[in-house]
């Protein structure tokens, strides 16, 4: 197995998916045993899906392998479906205005889902649950390429331009002119996530928590 991510070492992601895959574990008995001594049933649900989102984002950085990737991604999914059952008040869920680091989330585990061919009916669950249809354009463009005729809200502006405006650009541009669009918004990206609850996790305490930066 070949480590993707080039910072921090082998045996740290190994230690933090072991500590991951451990409190995936707590969570999932505790629900199962006794459901209903959760006051706030949808916060652990919620705690329990960044944790699988944790696992995924780690398990690619640590370089495994497609399969493995894919039934973390199913589960990440079904987990997000119970919390958005539990969250009759819509607490949990990101507003992608307000949240950078929640639209960031949402580009991802879409971008995933199609890069690794989890197909339309996981891609439909997942849009379920993401919500914010019709709040930013890159998103709803990235949506009608994978998802091609399904109707949605028009989105009318991108709400994160001074990090997504390259990316939006090259979505729009002829396949010649995306090959030089795209380094463009690779190369200025992480500066511009500052904002974001991971920025500079790598430079933490014993790796911060780090998962792997991906974009």
């Amino acid at each position: 197995m070949t480590k993707r991510e080039p910072l921090l070492s082998e045996l740290y992601f190994d230690e933090h998916l072991a500590f991951v895959t451990q409190a995936i574990t707590e969570y999932e008995e505790t629900v199962r045993l006794d459901p209903g001594q959760f006051t706030d049933l949808a916060g652990v649900y919620y705690a329990l899906g960044q944790y699988r989102l944790l696992l995924f984002i780690s398990s690619y950085s640590r370089g495994y392998a497609v399969a493995d990737l894919q039934q973390n991604l199913h589960a990440l999914i079904a987990t997000w479906e119970r919390q958005r059952q539990a969250d009759v008040a819509n607490v949990y869920n990101a507003d992608f205005k307000d949240d950078i680091s929640g639209y960031e989330q949402a580009l991802w585990v879409l971008t995933w889902t199609y890069l690794l061919g989890l197909g339309e009916a996981a891609t439909q669950r997942l849009l379920a649950c993401i919500g914010n249809a019709g709040q930013d354009i890159l998103f709803e463009r990235l949506v009608a390429k994978i998802l091609p005729g399904t109707v949605r809200k028009e989105a009318k502006k991108l709400l994160y331009p001074k990090v997504y405006q390259p990316l939006l650009a090259a979505t729009e541009a002829d396949p010649a002119q995306q090959q030089a669009l795209l380094p463009s918004f690779l190369q200025q990206w992480y500066g511009k996530m500052r904002n974001a609850d991971w920025h500079n996790a790598h430079l933490g305490p014993d790796g911060g928590g780090f998962d792997g930066y991906w974009c």
